[in-house]
């Protein structure tokens, strides 16, 4: 393969035009069109120029016979100068804090410790807040994996970091004092004489020599690779977020499209919408070129920011004076009020809870084990529902206001008042307490069985009590390996080596049973 052609694909490869690559080398564009041509050769000092730049060697441009220039790098790469390189290092950094002053090498030292010390610091804040960021995507799949996910992410990025922080300092410690302190032996004729013989006595001075432009050494290369290949993995992740996030921009950019024809409002937001779209877009390819190594154009990304971040201020600014003209009506006559009522049997052990403050209403006209459950709801969109659950081994049945509408109701209720640049809530609609109607006994039953489980703040007021729940009435500070049984206050063990203290706190609500159970010593 002859010179030009070797140099086209080196050129491409690394992403180069023929305008940069003459740039670099401080020649014209015709001259490496020429070159690439194979009509001239470039003179001595540009092939090893073009060498350092793509890494290769002259060699590999010059001989023909080499055809694959891909495949022929600088021994740089070879394992055994990567060894080379490091014992390079260890031998210089030695030479030169064995020739530095007490001074010298004191301030080398601090400076290091201090580059260290405050990359460790900026490296934690990095690494937590880049492991929760990431954990964080994946949290609908449970509380658990994104803990694990992100103490793993954590480690990783951590040891990255740390691999970062070492190189810093070694590239600090190389431009910083390394390329000053190059140790060059000379010989020195001393005009005096050994009194012991004629020989001339000879001794070595240190001479420091300066290295501008010296690379790298091939042990940090291959470390800067691994950092880069785990940077790129950490962005990657971070890709998949942003990607994700751009969805839901689309998404709800197409859905405030559809309402712009009921309210203004919807313009503006449209508008937001699509400018953060535009952004996280922006994000996403420069991630990818960021993968793939490959080349931004910068101008056209900082007019298309800037273009976003202008309408995006835009926007914002309009949704917030139009919002201000839409009237926040708190108006519960809007809503179908209705006494609902379920009616349930009394049955040993029970007792009801609810989802608010509870009224018990004694009426004896009621029969014996039967109970009325009533509340004050909005029968449109809501109807009551008990659910039967278990709780220490007494039955307890929970009522509550079950969704009794679809979405598309409350979209309509919603979109019917926002034509009229209104907004409806209702904020007296969750104050309608719960009442509970039964004859004396069965009330009686219903509290006391309630009291077994939690601690009861009772009002009484003639024939109607008002309920409150406040903490569960048993407490077990290091766990349970049984089952409390409130029927009776006991604990069945499942272990026969497991006993429990029983302690008595008084409340303000009555007293609060405290068991601290623990294995029994073996004796």
């Amino acid at each position: 393969m002859k010179f030009g052609d070797k140099l086209i694909k080196l050129r491409k490869k690394n992403g180069y035009s023929q305008e940069e690559l003459a740039e670099k080398l401080g020649v014209s564009r015709q001259s490496v069109s020429k070159w690439e041509s194979n009509n001239t050769y470039p003179e001595t000092d540009k092939i090893i120029q073009i060498a350092n730049l793509f890494d290769c060697s002259m060699d590999d441009l010059i001989n023909d016979k080499i055809t694959d220039v891909d495949s022929s790098l600088r021994k740089n790469k070879n394992v055994y100068n990567i060894w080379d390189s490091l014992l390079e290092f260890i031998t210089k950094t030695i030479n030169m804090f064995s020739n530095m002053t007490f001074k010298e090498g004191f301030k080398c030292i601090i400076e290091m410790i201090v580059i260290g010390f405050l990359l460790s610091i900026l490296g934690n804040i990095i690494c937590n807040t880049a492991s929760s960021i990431i954990s964080s995507i994946f949290s609908f799949i449970g509380n658990d994996f994104e803990m694990n996910l992100k103490s793993i992410l954590n480690s990783i990025f951590n040891l990255i970091w740390f691999i970062v922080t070492i190189i810093v300092i070694i590239y600090t410690l190389k431009i910083r004092y390394l390329n000053d302190y190059e140790i060059e032996t000379i010989k020195i004729n001393n005009d005096k004489k050994n009194d012991n013989n004629d020989s001339i006595i000879h001794k070595q001075e240190v001479k420091i020599i300066r290295h501008e432009n010296e690379k790298p050494y091939a042990f940090l290369s291959i470390l800067s690779k691994i950092v880069i290949f785990f940077i790129k993995l950490q962005v990657f992740f971070i890709l998949i977020g942003i990607t994700l996030v751009t969805i839901g921009f689309i998404i709800g950019t197409v859905m405030m499209l559809s309402l712009i024809s009921i309210n203004s409002l919807f313009i503006w937001i449209s508008l937001l919408l699509i400018s953060c779209t535009i952004i996280s877009i922006q994000m996403i390819v420069l991630i990818i070129h960021f993968l793939f190594n490959k080349k931004v154009n910068v101008k056209v990304n900082i007019i298309i920011f800037i273009i976003s971040i202008i309408l995006f201020g835009f926007s914002t600014a309009f949704t917030i004076l139009t919002f201000k003209n839409i009237e926040i009506i708190n108006d519960d006559s809007l809503l179908k009020i209705e006494t609902k009522e379920i009616r349930v049997e009394y049955k040993d052990f029970m007792s009801i809870k609810t989802y608010n403050n509870q009224k018990y209403i004694i009426d004896n006209n009621i029969t014996d084990n039967e109970i009325i459950v009533s509340k004050k709801i909005d029968s449109k969109f809501f109807k009551l529902d008990t659910i039967n659950t278990t709780n220490d081994m007494l039955p307890v049945l929970n009522v509550c206001e079950k969704n009794n509408a679809s979405v598309k109701d409350y979209y309509n209720f919603f979109i019917e008042n926002l034509k009229n640049n209104k907004i409806y809530t209702f904020s007296n609609y969750g104050n309608y307490p719960y009442i509970i109607k039964a004859n004396e006994n069965t009330i009686n039953n219903l509290i006391n069985n309630l009291k077994k489980l939690y601690l009861v703040e009772e009002k009484i007021n003639g024939n109607e009590i008002d309920i409150t729940l406040h903490n569960d009435k048993v407490y077990f500070p290091n766990g349970l390996d049984g089952e409390y049984d409130a029927r009776d206050d006991s604990i069945k063990y499942e272990n026969d080596n497991y006993s429990c203290k029983k302690e008595i706190e008084s409340t303000p609500y009555g007293e609060r049973i405290i068991y601290t159970c623990d294995y029994k010593e073996e004796e």
